[in-house]
């Protein structure tokens, strides 16, 4: 299974649609979505746009919170999680979040395959133990080139690609 990795939209839907469609050109069929997506408009947006399973957590610039959640509940392949989530994936167990902090904490405990965070706007990836720790970097393009991440769950692997 191949799943698009997303953070920090930041509400620049021209970048958030590019980002979609090099994640269906990869062949992603699912989607985690690590924060800072900002706006219910440009969470609309995405919903609109992309027709595979979505889980989510929040950043730390989500302006509607209660808006999230009704809009989330009412979409069946959307599932919010709040601050993080703790998910199996094509059996590999996986971990996400916004902070790195608490990314990394839940990497050096050993439980999960793959743990993934946003929030630093820069891409990145290593290994710690058996877990691999990823950011997909940024949508936005703050910090210089936007960029996704694609999760490999056979490989256990990701790659970071440009848009």
């Amino acid at each position: 299974m191949r799943v698009a990795l997303l953070s920090d939209i930041h509400d620049h839907t021209t970048h958030l649609l590019l980002a979609l469609h090099a994640a269906q050109e990869q062949g992603c069929t699912h989607m985690l979505f690590m924060g800072d997506m900002a706006a219910m408009s440009t969470f609309r947006t995405l919903r609109v746009e992309w027709h595979h399973p979505i889980d989510l957590v929040f950043g730390n610039n989500e302006y509607e919170i209660g808006a999230f959640r009704k809009a989330a509940a009412q979409w069946s392949d959307t599932t919010l999680h709040c601050e993080s989530a703790d998910i199996v994936l094509d059996g590999r167990r996986v971990f996400f979040t916004h902070f790195p902090w608490s990314a990394g904490k839940a990497a050096e405990c050993g439980l999960y395959d793959a743990v993934f965070f946003g929030h630093t706007h820069v891409p990145e990836q290593r290994t710690i133990g058996r877990t691999l720790l990823a950011n997909p970097g940024e949508v936005y393009g703050r910090q210089g080139v936007p960029s996704i991440g694609i999760y490999d769950t056979v490989t256990n692997t990701v790659s970071i690609i440009n848009i």
